[in-house]
């Protein structure tokens, strides 16, 4: 293993920890400039510093040591930052229906209600862009699952009072977001068992 990895993978989980050089230094009760030779590969840390590191990431020393979490080039499936695309095709489409579908008002603010939700989930992810961390990803993750959910449900609950365009609307946005949560789910387990 070249030690610019190490270091690589190294400032990868102090970024992701929301962490200065300095900061992470006084933890450790070293210099900042020995946690910049460990981030840049001139030096490596010993073997009692790395399972401090592990025990302050939560993570294992395989997870630091290994090329398991991270690659050279950040970071890979189990710690990818999650797309904007799907939130924003879905805004799109919400929007567009919501414009040009004539309905009830109660179908409306289902539709509103949705538009609302994907517009917090936009700006979750703006925000995680600058921060990843566990949280952020866990907000995108589980208000994707909400979304899924109620637009099943308001597809479902409201078929007669909708109308068809934004009933069929609701339950292929639900069911697109529940394809992809599930293809996610088993990248996730196939990562992890590995």
């Amino acid at each position: 293993m070249a030690s610019t990895e190490l270091g690589t993978r190294l400032k990868y989980f102090r970024q992701m920890h929301q962490l200065t050089q300095t900061e992470l230094a006084d933890k450790l009760h070293v210099s900042r400039q020995t946690v910049s030779s460990w981030e840049t590969g001139r030096n490596q840390p010993d073997i009692a510093t790395i399972t401090q590191l592990a025990t302050l990431y939560s993570r294992s020393v395989d997870d630091l040591l290994l090329d398991t979490a991270t690659t050279a080039n950040g970071p890979t499936k189990q710690f990818a930052r999650p797309s904007l695309t799907l939130p924003t095709v879905l805004f799109g489409i919400l929007i567009v229906e919501r414009v040009t579908q004539f309905s009830t008002f109660p179908a409306f603010y289902w539709i509103d209600f949705l538009i609302l939700l994907l517009i917090i989930l936009i700006g979750n992810l703006l925000i995680a862009r600058r921060h990843l961390s566990v949280w952020t990803s866990r907000v995108h993750w589980i208000g994707l699952t909400g979304f899924a959910l109620l637009s099943f449900i308001s597809g479902s609950l409201n078929v007669f009072d909708m109308g068809f365009g934004l009933m069929t609307t609701c339950q292929f946005s639900g069911l697109v977001v529940a394809i992809v949560l599930v293809r996610k789910y088993w990248q996730f387990r196939s990562v992890k068992v590995r």
